[in-house]
């Protein structure tokens, strides 16, 4: 395919929304956890799995899925991406047995992940060059867009259609999207890309994580979601009851920080620059907190500033992926690096923090704050440094 020199924005705007749909797999059982759990008669841990599984699979398989998504074609992974999601949504719009809900669960896992490596591909492949980034900002949003407008319809799907309802309006919305993309994008071109043997895989793995064009977005991004998830969750807390409204905002915020990520590195601050300075920030805002709970201060104006800061530096991470390479196939790798080291973070993140708070109290907050922080600032900067070091 040849280089745009424009931008297909209606394609782009598709497969960002493919993004959001895919990511409601998550912000669907989020939201309706005590419904589920009452619906099942299913203890916290269980239904802890249950949400947890869709992370799994991409921590598992994330890079595998973006080594072999060149040989696919990017197109017709995203729509068995969409398409299995939509027919899983659907069974479970019926309350199946907790058995077959775990199993439509971990399939979902794959249909997340198919979509969050090739859609991103996508975006950049119908995105002129000087658009690549805003473009990218514009992904990093999709799974707090997603948790969002969950949170803003879900009450009403719930009261009204209950369960099998929230499930079935997902099933419609993945549809809906596969549909879209089915209309709008072109088909892929003929691959030449060979499937990677099973032999090969491990030996691949290494070779992702040993070049900092594919491996340094997704190391960057673990450093994003090991913060951004733990201190939703653990900021409000320390809020007081008459900050309700801060839950609220701070995924906004985050929200805010991926897209002005994208807007900055296009036309203000190259990726190379803006990561690192994202992360000081994250860490300078991070002191800041600790000041504030130290001294009992209120936390809200520093909280709100820290979580734009940290989703500048989810953003910057994604935009990095087309800065270091231009290359279909990298892309590719790097994506899914992404999504495996994102995974990974997401899922060591929260309970690293509450090891540290339930031992510190609430400065406990600020002290992993600061580590990944500082390792994410430390690691980009030797990271870009040996990227354009010459050879």
């Amino acid at each position: 395919m040849a280089p745009l020199t424009t931008t297909h924005w209606p394609r782009v705007l598709t497969l960002w929304l493919c993004g959001v749909a895919a990511a409601m797999q998550f912000s669907k059982v989020s939201f309706a956890f005590q419904t589920l759990q009452a619906t099942y008669a299913a203890t916290p841990a269980a239904m802890g799995w249950i949400l947890s599984t869709v992370g799994m699979v991409g921590l598992v398989f994330g890079v595998t899925m973006g080594l072999c998504a060149p040989a696919i074609g990017y197109r017709r992974l995203l729509l068995v991406g969409m398409g299995l999601g939509a027919v899983l949504a659907g069974v479970q719009s019926l309350e199946p047995p907790f058995a077959l809900l775990w199993l439509t669960r971990l399939l979902e896992g794959v249909s997340q992940l198919a979509v969050v490596v090739a859609a991103p591909t996508l975006i950049m492949q119908h995105s002129a060059p000087q658009h690549r980034a805003i473009a990218m900002g514009l992904w990093s949003t999709f799974v707090g867009v997603a948790f969002a407008l969950t949170a803003a319809g879900g009450g009403w799907v719930l009261a009204h259609l209950q369960l099998g309802g929230l499930m079935a309006v997902h099933a419609l919305a993945m549809a809906l999207m596969g549909c879209t993309v089915l209309w709008l994008l072109p088909r892929d071109s003929a691959s030449t890309q060979p499937w990677p043997t099973l032999a090969s895989l491990p030996q691949l793995h290494a070779r992702i994580y040993s070049q900092w064009a594919t491996a340094l977005p997704g190391c960057c991004f673990f450093f994003y979601t090991a913060t951004a998830i733990a201190l939703l969750t653990f900021i409000p807390p320390y809020a007081g009851a008459d900050r309700a409204w801060l839950p609220v905002l701070l995924p906004l915020l985050s929200i805010g920080g991926n897209f002005l990520a994208g807007w900055l590195a296009q036309s203000v601050l190259r990726p190379s620059t803006l990561v690192p300075l994202a992360f000081a920030g994250v860490a300078a805002a991070g002191l800041a907190l600790g000041l504030c709970l130290w001294q009992g201060l209120p936390i809200a104006p520093v909280a709100l500033l820290l979580m734009a800061l940290v989703g500048l530096a989810g953003g910057s991470a994604f935009a990095l992926v087309p800065y270091l390479s231009d290359a279909q196939p990298v892309q590719a790798r790097a994506t899914g690096a992404v999504a495996q080291m994102g995974n990974l973070g997401s899922t060591l993140g929260p309970p690293v923090f509450a090891y540290a708070i339930a031992g510190l109290g609430p400065l406990g907050l600020v002290l992993p704050l600061l580590v990944w922080a500082l390792a994410g600032l430390s690691l980009a900067t030797w990271g870009l440094r040996r990227h354009f070091a010459p050879q």
